[in-house]
């Protein structure tokens, strides 16, 4: 299969806008991402490459005033994408606690947690500072977490889940609308022998056939937050945490705010290079 690869240049350069727009390329068909000095590569299979559809990317708009971001696309030719995707991948621990780490890397002794990600195409090695966040968050919250039902919006590859899982959750229903996000997440959860937790292709909307959480768990963008957070109270137990991820310190008071709304109590929150994870209560 062909690739159409797409070189971003962000003027100046910064690490944390390119995080974001990888993110949103990952929810539109992008498959794999490379840093550079200046940006980062994004690849996507040449049949479902659509230049209007970067155009219309969110990203870029919200940072106009701050930064130039310019693209250049060229096709390349088949080649070993499993090879490319392990080039780039190294451990990474959190906090002496969790290490995460692929297959043919070494283990790491007398740390607590080690978390097997396959480095395929799929969101969520533990690289972002989104996903470190998270799951620093749900070592810490384990006392909410030991013997409940968790949920996972926007699972990646599964990553979280099996955080949960092995910080003592009950059972553990993942949610992702890519597929290869899906077959990526169920072989890793296979490779950490976690048995208690299942992923499922779709969005928000398959919620209302789930029964109720104990805690959910959404690391996923800004606007995706706030459209979907009334779903996710609605299957939240009284009681009950949701934890999210995915925006910057900047955009907290909009969470804040719309959670209040839906009569979330604002529990705390946490920052890594203005990203942030916030924790709300539902009475």
């Amino acid at each position: 299969m062909n690739y159409t690869e797409v070189t971003f240049t962000i003027q100046p350069h910064s690490e944390a806008v390119s995080d974001v727009l990888i993110d949103e390329l990952g929810q539109i068909g992008y498959e794999g991402f490379s840093y550079t000095e200046n940006g980062f590569l994004a690849y996507i299979p040449s049949s479902e490459f659509r230049e209007e559809a970067i155009g219309k990317l969110e990203t870029p708009q919200y940072f106009r005033e701050e930064y130039q971001i310019t693209t250049d696309v060229r096709e390349i030719e088949d080649q070993d994408w499993n090879k490319v995707w392990e080039e780039h991948f190294t451990p990474i621990l959190v906090d002496n606690r969790i290490l995460v780490r692929a297959g043919f890397h070494d283990t790491i002794p007398d740390i607590p947690y080690e978390i097997i990600i396959e480095p395929k195409m799929s969101f969520g090695t533990g690289h972002h500072a989104t996903t470190a966040l998270m799951l620093r968050t749900i070592l810490n919250s384990k006392e909410q977490i030991e013997g409940k039902r968790v949920l996972d919006m926007g699972c990646g590859t599964g990553i979280l889940s099996i955080m949960a899982a092995k910080a003592g959750a009950r059972e553990i229903t993942g949610i992702d609308i890519d597929e290869w996000a899906y077959n990526n997440a169920m072989e890793n959860i296979r490779n950490n022998h976690c048995h208690n937790i299942t992923i499922k292709i779709g969005d928000a909307s398959l919620l209302t056939n789930e029964m109720p959480f104990d805690l959910i768990l959404a690391n996923i963008n800004r606007n995706i937050l706030l459209n979907d957070m009334e779903e996710y109270v609605k299957k939240l137990n009284p009681g009950g945490y949701l934890i999210m991820s995915g925006f910057y310190l900047k955009d907290l008071p909009l969470i804040q705010q719309k959670a209040t709304e839906l009569e979330l109590t604002f529990k705390n929150h946490s920052e890594e290079n203005q990203w942030v994870a916030a924790s709300f209560y539902k009475n």
